[in-house]
């Protein structure tokens, strides 16, 4: 593979590239003031608090800790589990400190400190360059192309990391004059304040972490409305929306639309209404809310610090790592996510795996491996680099089959980064371990997590990484229930569109079984236009063993406009069809799949994740056999949980041209996913239950089909 170079940018003299992160950085950090500025006296007063802290609460799941104020570490319980407690440095814009010299000086290897950079340049931010950005910015928002806009969503996804949704759009708003961008500012920090929270929430609520969840979560809608957000929606400090911020970090971007939506992003955060209302929310006279500002603060300096490694990683040469590769190691430095690890393991599975699995280190908190990692609404690309993203010490685990691996050659190459060019977390260290120094990698490794964790009883104990997790793993469908679920969610989607239930059972009958066309655009616009549901809804009648004339399924009389608003929901799911990506009979199946049958798993929401199980497919089966229709789907839609994939070692589910960049899980080895608690509803009793739980008028004989299951 040839290296690539970009230049990208404008130039300064000399020919010196200026980082925008960097002048954001520095612009940033005076507008927030020194000495006995407001916001650095309240970081200061929750640092010492924290150091303080004996709070202990019992959290749901592990995916319910969250590290809103990026300053958590682990504790140790005294009887082998792990709670969390506060590690906060002692500056506002520093990284949590994780003393891994000891065990670097201890492990038989080959060590290299990173090369911390901090960019603090002399050139400040021109005036008047923010209002000029945002009408550059939402004039490209306005222009066609702007949902698949790459450097678009990356902006978005940027500024959101930095302040939180709510403040993003605050960036995105020109000013008007008179502080009215400053009193929206600080009214949208004091939003979270005003929500009741749920009582497990409030147990763990000691610095406003749970305001602070809120806050990097919640968005208000065009019209004004704000977004409602349910408890369980957050994993470890990541709502839904998430999913969009690691999807567009993901996707195959080049290197110059990286930086060009880097540059883009620090220019827009240079919004003084915004400071200014983090100022004046650090003045007020709730302490809750007094506490938010020097949060946000912290996580806005932390992001900038990032964006600015990044932003100068973009322009220089690679060979084996992509942009998106760049772009979710440096994300995952500021993710809010709990337990922070301090050790990641790079190997090759097919020769560590099996020798990592019998050591300590394989189930301990604080080290990351990627069999025992589990990812909220990460990409696969998120969750590989989650590994090492803000890990101070990135092990190279030397093996035969290392550097025949594209991760490792991907890994290797952009420590080699850390190492020569530029890092922007100090004390970070890189190590080379051969595969025979294993033992003894873990003695040290066992012996620093000892000495160096906090310990001492306490009533939260939760087990070490990987926790149990709930995942359910839908089995194949018959062929005539993926009709029917088929058939049941194009009648919803088409309902959407007429607004009546007789209206939409007369269409179905007169023209879609029927042999007139219907001259206008199908609801969801895909290649197949209304040939397609035209398609669904002979196959189901056929299959059904439906009476000519009778249609197997109908909308019911005065159908509950309940109803329709939770088909409205389902139909925001669906991706754009023109694309051609996505298959519509698959979506449909996955649709009312998530509808009907989903609601009746049972546990908690925030313990469920779906998987799709390939283990023993091939790529031909999976294309074309019906009786993975819903699994096709799945994987295609926006579902309401986190969906992974799991494949055997060598089936190379990746190039199967699944749409999205799904976590994937590949198991080496029987037991390897011991951590996942594997279930599924029986296809019998889903099928029993479907008269009853899909609202929907059946046919006796699509009851009777239903009842007699198979």
């Amino acid at each position: 593979m040839t290296a690539q170079k970009t230049t990208t940018g404008r130039s300064r003299a000399g020919g010196q590239e200026r980082n925008e992160s960097a002048v954001s950085l520095a612009w940033l950090a005076g507008a927030l003031g020194g000495g006995s500025a407001p916001i650095l006296d309240r970081w200061a007063e929750a640092r010492d608090g924290m150091r303080r802290s004996r709070h202990r609460h019992l959290p749901a799941s592990p995916d319910s800790v969250s590290d809103p104020w990026l300053a958590r570490g682990v504790r140790g319980t005294g009887t082998g589990g792990i709670a969390p407690c506060w590690n906060p440095p002692d500056e506002i814009g520093a990284w949590p400190e994780h003393d891994v010299t000891r065990l670097v000086k201890a492990v038989p290897s080959i060590a290299w400190s990173t090369r911390h950079v901090s960019r603090w340049p002399d050139l400040p931010a021109e005036a008047g360059e923010q209002d000029a950005t945002v009408t550059r910015f939402l004039r490209r928002e306005t222009e066609p192309a702007a949902r698949g806009d790459v450097v678009r969503g990356q902006v978005r996804t940027w500024l959101s990391c930095a302040v939180g949704p709510l403040l993003r759009d605050v960036m995105l708003t020109p000013e008007s004059g008179q502080g009215a961008l400053t009193e929206d500012a600080a009214a949208r920090l004091a939003i979270p304040r005003q929500i009741k929270l749920p009582a497990p929430w409030a147990a763990a609520n000691e610095f406003a972490e749970r305001p602070l969840d809120l806050l990097y979560n919640l968005e208000i809608s065009p019209d004004g409305r704000l977004s409602f957000l349910d408890a369980a929606d957050v994993r470890a400090g990541q709502g839904e929306a998430w999913r969009g911020y690691w999807a567009w970090l993901s996707a195959d971007a080049g290197f110059g639309e990286t930086a060009e939506a880097l540059r883009l992003a620090a220019r827009l955060m240079r919004s003084r209404p915004v400071v200014e209302g983090l100022l004046q929310t650090a003045r007020s006279d709730d302490p809750e809310l007094r506490m938010i500002a020097p949060a946000v603060a912290r996580r806005w300096l932390l992001t900038l610090k990032a964006m600015a490694w990044l932003e100068d990683a973009a322009r220089e040469s690679w060979e084996h790592v992509r942009p998106k590769d760049l772009a979710c190691f440096a994300f995952n430095a500021v993710r809010p996510a709990w337990p922070r690890r301090a050790v990641g393991i790079s190997h090759r599975s097919s020769d560590a795996k099996r020798a990592l699995r019998r050591l300590a280190l394989w189930s301990s908190s604080r080290c990351a491996i990627d069999a025992g990692y589990v990812p909220s609404w990460e990409t696969n690309t998120g969750m590989a680099w989650a590994l090492y993203g803000a890990t101070p010490a990135i092990v190279r685990l030397r093996s035969p089959g290392y550097e025949e691996s594209p991760w490792c050659l991907r890994e290797a190459e952009l420590t080699r980064h850390l190492v020569e060019r530029a890092d922007f977390l100090p004390g970070r260290w890189v190590l080379d371990v051969d595969l025979a120094d294993l033992g003894a990698l873990d003695a040290a490794y066992s012996t620093w997590d000892r000495e160096t964790r906090g310990s001492g009883a306490a009533p939260v104990v939760l087990p070490e990484s990987p926790p149990p997790c709930q995942v359910w793993t839908p089995s194949p469908t018959p062929a005539w229930e993926a009709a029917m679920l088929r058939a049941s969610a194009a009648l919803r989607v088409i309902n959407t569109m007429l607004a009546g239930a007789d209206l939409t059972n007369r269409f179905v009958a007169e023209f879609l079984l029927g042999d007139v066309e219907f001259p206008g655009p199908a609801p969801t616009a895909g290649p197949g236009g209304w040939q397609a549901y035209r398609a669904i809804f002979r196959r189901f009648q056929t299959l059904c063993d439906a009476p000519p004339g009778e249609l197997g399924l109908r909308l019911p009389q005065g159908y509950p406009a309940e109803q329709m608003a939770m088909d409205l929901d389902m139909l925001q799911r669906m991706p754009d069809l023109s694309t051609g990506t996505a298959d519509l009979g698959d979506l449909l199946v996955a649709f009312e799949f998530l509808r009907t049958e989903w609601p009746l798993m049972p546990g908690d929401d925030m313990a469920r994740f779906l998987a799709v199980d390939c283990r023993g497919l091939t790529r031909t089966r999976w294309a074309r056999d019906e009786r993975l229709s819903l699994q096709r789907g799945l994987l295609a839609i926006r579902t309401p949980v986190p969906v992974w994939i799991i494949q055997l070692a060598g089936q190379g589910v990746e190039g199967w041209g699944i749409p999205g960049d799904h976590p994937i899980f590949t198991e080496h080895f029987p037991g390897q996913f011991s951590w996942m608690l594997e279930g599924s509803l029986d296809r019998r009793g889903a099928q029993s239950l479907f008269p009853a739980s899909s609202g929907l008028e059946l046919s006796a004989d699509v009851r009777h089909r239903c009842r007699e299951g198979g």
